[in-house]
């Protein structure tokens, strides 16, 4: 090889580096942090529609409702006597409902930032919140181990749903609205027929408490987060474990499936260490790419449209990221 030959292909090598970190550094593009909250931020949540909104709560006792990508606050909703530790939209509609450590849910008007319902019936802190489908059912979980149903227009318990032996910490709907997925700090992960009331099965984490549960969009694989850092995946129809690793030093405190059901998105670390959200391929559950956050990862959503992903941590920032290459969008 002549030395003009070496010099070409010398050029070529780092131009291909170049525009592969280039690649990286546009597919996981940082927006400027949402710093309003004055407390950790333990729930986030996008909002239906082609600009949605993002939902933050936090321990402020306040949850904010955000324009993005102007990052201007819409709203802030007052209300709850402690924290507010959850939060999630009705899939259409104008709906959000919140959970907190006061005892109660809430159902508001996001346009207006009013209580709609406030919801009583758990003993002691609501520790996580899910609509239906349909949005006409919300699921809460709480720390007195009870799932309760609630409609959505009156307020009013349709069911309490009781099996697990310790706090209840995830519960998500499957996309059709026939079972629920709980998460408990019992070690278990638990799946419930809807219409009947009843488990249909009982998944262990193995591992320890059960922090977070995921359903993936096709309803085939339920996915765990647990205490320590580790990931469980099942089938959903058999039960059979399909995936168990390693996925952050500290807990696993969250986690989401993209909306194509390829990506699982989980998030964690320890309290007073940065933390991180990363993304594992949904069929090899390899990992796929890490995003950096200054602290502790508490909660994650993905947008409707699967072009930004949000965390909410215990430093009390929101951080959000257009990731749509990063998810296949």
């Amino acid at each position: 090889m002549s030395h003009l030959q070496r010099r070409l292909s010398l050029c070529s090598l780092l131009l291909a580096l170049t525009l592969r970190a280039s690649s990286r550094a546009s597919a996981q593009k940082e927006l400027p942090p949402l710093a309003a909250h004055t407390g950790w931020v333990g729930g986030v949540a996008f909002g239906p529609g082609e600009k949605p909104l993002l939902a933050t709560a936090s321990a402020d006792k306040t949850a904010i409702l955000w324009e993005l990508p102007a990052r201007k606050a819409r709203a802030t909703l007052r209300g709850h006597t402690d924290v507010v530790c959850a939060v999630a939209f009705a899939p259409a509609g104008r709906h959000l409902a919140t959970g907190s450590f006061d005892g109660t849910a809430r159902l508001w008007d996001g346009p207006t930032g009013k209580t709609v319902h406030v919801l009583r019936g758990h003993r002691g802190a609501v520790t996580t919140v899910a609509f239906g489908p349909a949005g006409k059912v919300l699921a809460t979980g709480g720390v007195d181990g009870t799932i309760r149903l609630w409609e959505a227009s009156s307020g009013k318990e349709k069911a309490s749903l009781t099996g697990h032996r310790s706090w209840v910490n995830g519960v998500t709907f499957s996309t059709d609205g026939k079972r629920l997925a709980s998460a408990s700090s019992d070690g278990t992960v638990k799946l419930w027929d809807v219409d009947r009331r009843k488990v249909s099965a009982t998944l262990p984490g193995k591992d320890g408490e059960v922090r977070c549960v995921a359903l993936s969009p096709d309803g085939k694989t339920v996915a765990a987060g647990l205490r320590y850092g580790s990931v469980r995946a099942w089938a959903v129809e058999t039960g059979k474990e399909r995936a168990a690793f390693k996925a952050h030093d500290g807990d696993v405190w969250a986690m989401t499936f993209a909306p194509d059901g390829k990506t699982l998105l989980t998030g964690g670390g320890d309290w007073n260490r940065p933390g991180k959200v990363r993304l594992w391929n949904a069929t090899t559950w390899k990992a796929l790419a890490t995003l950096e956050h200054t602290g502790e990862v508490l909660a994650v959503a993905v947008s409707p449209d699967g072009k930004l992903v949000a965390a909410g941590s215990w430093d009390k920032t929101v951080k959000v990221w257009e990731a749509s290459k990063l998810l296949g969008r």
